[in-house]
C-alpha cells in the first residue's frame, strides 16, 4: 500500500508540474495571439493606405505613359530636353508603381500568414484551456483521496468519483462566473485595438472611422449579451429546495428571457427522487444541450422532453434550426467543445446519448442516465 501511495504522490507531483508547463504554454500562446492581432490591425491599415496609393499611382503612370506616346508620335515639335524629362517622369512613375505593387503583395502575403497562424494558435489556446480543466480535475481527485483512488475497482466507487467530479465542476463554474463577470479580456483587447485603428484613421478617412465605430458599437453590444449569457449558464445551481423538474422549469423560464427562444417542456412518467449527483448531472445536461441550441441552432423555438422510466431517466432536446454535421463535430470539436463535455459527463454515469441532425431541419439530442442503487433505496 505504501508503494502504491508513493506512486500516486509521484503522479500528483508530475501532474502539477505539467499543469505549470501547460499554463506557461497557454499564456505564451495568448500573448502571441494578441501580438499577431495587433500586427494584423496595423497591416490592415497599411494595406488600405497602400491600395489607395497604388490606385493613384496607376492613374499617374497611365497619364505619363499616354503623354510619352504623344511625344513619340510628335517628336518633331519637342526638343531633346523635353523628351528626356517626359521619359524620366514616365520611368519614375512606373518604378514607383512597381514598388507600391510589390509592397501591397508583401502586405497581403503577411496578412494571410498571420490569419493562418492565428487560426492555429487559437486552436492551441482552446486545447490548452481544455487540458488545464482536465488536469485540475485530476489534481483535485488525487488530493481528495489517494488511498480511495487506489481501491476504485467497483462501479459504486466509480459513482463516488463521479460525484466528486461534479463537485469540482460546480466549484469551477463559480470561479469562472466571477472572472467572466469582470469582463472577458480577449474581447476587450480586441475592442481597444480597433479603437486605436479608428483613432489613426481619423486623419485619413472619416467615413471609414464612422463605419468602424458602428461595427464596434455592434461588437460591444454582442459581447455584453454574450457575457450575460455566459454568466447565466455558469451560475451555481441550488437543487436542494425544489424537485429536479421544478428546477428545470425555472431554468427554462430564465432561458426564454435570456435567449429569446420559446421552449416547451414535456414530462412523461412519474418523477422519482434522485441522488444529488444524478440531479446535478441531469440539470447540467439539459442546460448544456439548450445552451448549444442558443449558440448554434439559429432557431426561435425548441422542445425539452423528460421521461422517468423504471430504471432510467431520459431526456430529449429538439430544435428546429439549421442543423450541423454531427460526425465532424464529434471528431473535430472546433466550436462544439460542449458536445465533448456532454459525452464525458454521460459516460461518467454509464449513460447513453445520441445526436441526429440534418442541415436546415434541426437537431435532436437524446440522453439517458440509469438510476443507481441509491435511487432504488430512496424510492423504496
Amino acid at each position: 500500500m505504501d508503494r502504491l501511495t508513493d506512486v500516486f504522490e509521484a503522479t500528483l507531483k508530475a501532474i502539477e508540474n505539467g499543469k505549470e508547463e501547460i499554463f506557461n504554454i497557454y499564456e505564451t500562446t495568448r500573448s502571441e495571439v494578441q501580438r499577431l492581432k495587433n500586427e494584423l490591425g496595423f497591416i490592415g491599415l497599411d494595406l488600405s493606405e497602400t491600395f489607395k496609393k497604388v490606385n493613384e499611382q496607376q492613374k499617374k503612370e497611365k497619364k505619363y505613359r499616354k503623354r510619352l506616346m504623344e511625344v513619340n508620335k510628335n517628336f518633331k515639335i519637342y526638343n531633346e530636353k523635353q523628351m528626356l524629362e517626359i521619359y524620366t517622369e514616365t520611368k519614375d512613375a512606373q518604378i514607383e508603381l512597381k514598388l507600391l505593387q510589390a509592397k501591397e503583395l508583401q502586405l497581403r502575403t503577411r496578412r494571410d500568414e498571420i490569419e493562418r497562424s492565428l487560426k492555429n494558435l487559437n486552436s492551441t489556446v482552446q486545447r490548452a484551456e481544455n487540458l488545464m480543466n482536465q488536469v485540475n480535475l485530476a489534481i483535485s481527485l488525487l488530493k481528495d483521496g489517494i488511498t480511495e483512488i487506489s481501491q476504485l475497482y467497483s462501479n459504486d466507487q466509480k459513482k463516488e468519483i463521479a460525484l466528486r467530479i461534479m463537485k469540482v465542476q460546480e466549484d469551477e463554474r463559480r470561479r469562472v462566473a466571477r472572472e467572466v463577470h469582470d469582463g472577458p479580456a480577449q474581447s476587450l483587447a480586441n475592442i481597444v485595438l480597433r479603437l486605436e485603428i479608428a483613432e489613426k484613421l481619423m486623419m485619413i478617412d472619416h467615413e471609414k472611422v464612422k463605419k468602424e465605430l458602428r461595427e464596434l458599437n455592434i461588437l460591444v453590444r454582442e459581447n455584453l449579451k454574450d457575457i450575460r449569457r455566459i454568466i447565466f449558464d455558469l451560475r451555481p445551481i441550488n437543487l436542494d429546495n425544489l424537485s429536479i423538474v421544478e428546477n428545470i422549469k425555472n431554468y427554462i423560464e430564465n432561458y426564454e428571457k435570456t435567449y429569446g427562444i420559446i421552449c416547451k417542456l414535456i414530462v412523461e412518467g412519474t418523477e422519482k427522487t434522485l441522488s444529488h449527483s444524478i440531479e446535478v448531472a441531469l440539470f447540467r445536461l439539459v442546460q448544456e444541450g439548450m445552451t448549444n441550441v442558443a449558440k448554434h441552432a439559429a432557431t426561435a423555438k425548441c422542445t425539452v422532453i423528460l421521461q422517468f422510466l423504471e430504471e432510467w431517466v431520459t431526456g430529449k432536446i429538439i430544435d428546429y434550426g439549421r442543423g450541423f454535421n454531427t460526425e465532424n463535430a464529434l471528431e473535430n470539436p472546433g466550436e462544439h467543445f460542449g458536445l465533448i463535455g456532454i459525452k464525458e459527463r454521460i459516460e461518467m454515469f454509464s449513460g447513453r446519448f445520441s445526436i441526429e441532425s440534418f442541415q436546415g431541419e434541426g437537431t435532436v439530442f437524446e440522453f439517458g442516465l440509469p438510476y443507481s442503487k441509491e435511487e432504488d433505496r430512496l424510492n423504496d
